[in-house]
């Protein structure tokens, strides 16, 4: 037994098969983040952070080995690297016991509200106090920032060419055509089941795995934006001289994947269209709407197939297939919808008051919950454990400083994709180029009036969109003989 481990170890541990594995165990991962209720449940956001930390370490050990190393992709994206590793530093600090005095200079209103907590319980203010609201919870967040910023890395490292590349495209485009299939067919058939077990809300409407109609709206929002950009990179560039060659390239598409991609690209389209999302559908068009444009830019011209392919996603999916699953419901919930009535725009101004009093260091990761009842001014009812608001929640929670970092890796993330679209030759990273640029377009637009940020399957797909842009504009085309990089744009 020990001799056949001792022979298996030597054997991954040669040429390139350590690498592969790692790569592999990475798209396992990815696959996995969305199934249980989005990883956002406390034992699966602690199995996320467990398996990325050992995946992480395990390519340290590769590295002391000589089987892994660092890449140009890692090497380009260290400015986001850096800025994540600085705001988990920072929530770090926010859940450590300061000198109270130290405390009472940088947050006031921290240091008020945990006199006031002792004065509650009875007790002597400490001498020693964290600036977060909820130390606890902050240590949870900032491990999960942690985890985020190894994923982001991990991609970086382990997608060293365009055969990985196609590869994690296939696996995200895989986990949302699950994603989209068990959706629809869990509400059709009325089974109304999440991830093992019935549903407690979000009945009649397309959740996948997800708790919430929205968190599967933004998911899908981001694999059918790495599936567009798929089918973006198998378009013929040039035109059919005469009829026979333009039957010939019929006959071998239809043969293809791209058939294939084309049906699951519906399907994911059907099943955004049945979790009746209405930022989910206005983001996903908008962004494919707001991303041609950057494509026809940067590219100088759309090619006929960009314009079928456009068109047939707007014509066959929305106004024909979707209009059998639901379309006009999604309508009619956004032609109503009354933003004087909506219980997330009354607490938008609260939230706004709550950064302005601890703009500098903000409240604690984690604690909007425990944050926002101290600013009730009778206005709204119900519970609010999130904002409904990205924008706002990361900065109220983390800070403006440790905000800023977070809006510079995503506007880095964005530039190096649309770069990858007007520098690019290779039809692959042109494609990815794209799909990283529209994901990311569609989940700034969605995350205004929801929290898909504070989802971890949504954020980790986010951090590993950001990481396709880098690669897109950076990764060779192919390898030489040596092994060396060969860079063919």
């Amino acid at each position: 037994m020990i001799g056949a481990a001792n022979s298996w170890w030597r054997t991954l541990m040669t040429d390139t098969r350590y690498s592969r594995f790692l790569f592999y165990c990475l798209l396992l991962i990815l696959l996995w983040l969305p199934l249980p209720f989005g990883s956002k449940p406390e034992w699966a956001m602690g199995l996320f952070q467990l398996l990325v930390c050992l995946l992480a370490g395990l390519w340290l050990v590769g590295l002391a080995f000589g089987k892994v190393a660092l890449t140009e992709g890692f090497n380009r994206g260290r400015p986001v690297l850096l800025a994540l590793s600085l705001v988990t530093v920072w929530l770090l600090v926010q859940s450590i016991p300061l000198p109270a005095g130290w405390v009472s200079q940088l947050s006031p209103v921290a240091y008020d509200a945990h006199a006031r907590a002792a004065s509650a319980l009875g007790v002597w203010l400490p001498p020693d106090i964290p600036l977060s609201l909820d130390a606890f919870a902050n240590r949870v967040h900032a491990l999960l920032t942690l985890a985020y910023t190894l994923l982001f890395a991990l991609t970086l490292l382990l997608v060293t060419d365009q055969h990985r590349m196609k590869w994690l495209a296939w696996a995200i485009v895989t986990g949302g055509a699950f994603q989209a299939f068990y959706g629809v067919i869990s509400t059709l058939s009325g089974l109304e089941w999440s991830f093992f077990m019935p549903k407690e809300a979000g009945r009649g409407v397309a959740t996948g795995t997800f708790v919430n109609r929205n968190s599967f709206a933004g998911q899908l929002e981001m694999t059918l934006a790495i599936g567009i950009g798929l089918l973006i990179s198998q378009l013929q560039e040039h035109r059919a001289r005469d009829r026979l060659e333009w039957l010939r390239n019929t006959l071998k598409t239809l043969m293809s994947s791209k058939v294939l991609l084309r049906a699951i690209l519906a399907a994911m389209v059907i099943g955004l269209v049945m979790s009746r999302s209405r930022m989910g559908n206005t983001a996903f068009f908008s962004s494919l709407l707001v991303t041609g444009c950057l494509y026809a830019i940067c590219r100088k011209k759309l090619s006929r197939g960009m314009i079928v392919l456009f068109l047939s996603i707007i014509v066959i999916d929305t106004v024909i297939v979707s209009q059998w699953f639901g379309l006009e419901k999604v309508v009619e919930r956004i032609e109503q919808t009354r933003m004087d009535k909506e219980l997330r725009a009354d607490v938008n101004p609260v939230s706004l008051e709550i950064i302005g009093d601890f703009a500098l260091t903000g409240s604690g990761a984690g604690t909007f919950y425990t944050t926002l009842p101290a600013y009730h001014d009778g206005t709204w009812r119900g519970f609010f454990d999130l904002a409904h608001n990205d924008y706002l929640q990361f900065p109220l929670e983390f800070g403006i400083p440790a905000f800023l970092l977070l809006a510079f890796s995503v506007v880095f993330g964005l530039w190096q994709a649309v770069r990858a679209m007007q520098e690019r030759r290779n039809r692959l990273y042109i494609g990815m180029g794209f799909g990283s640029a529209m994901g990311v377009v569609a989940l700034l637009i969605h995350s205004a009036v929801d929290f898909n940020l504070q989802i971890p399957a949504n954020a980790g797909l986010f951090v590993v969109l950001l990481a396709i842009g880098v690669l897109a504009r950076h990764l060779p085309t192919r390898m030489n003989g040596g092994g060396g990089a060969v860079r063919h744009r």
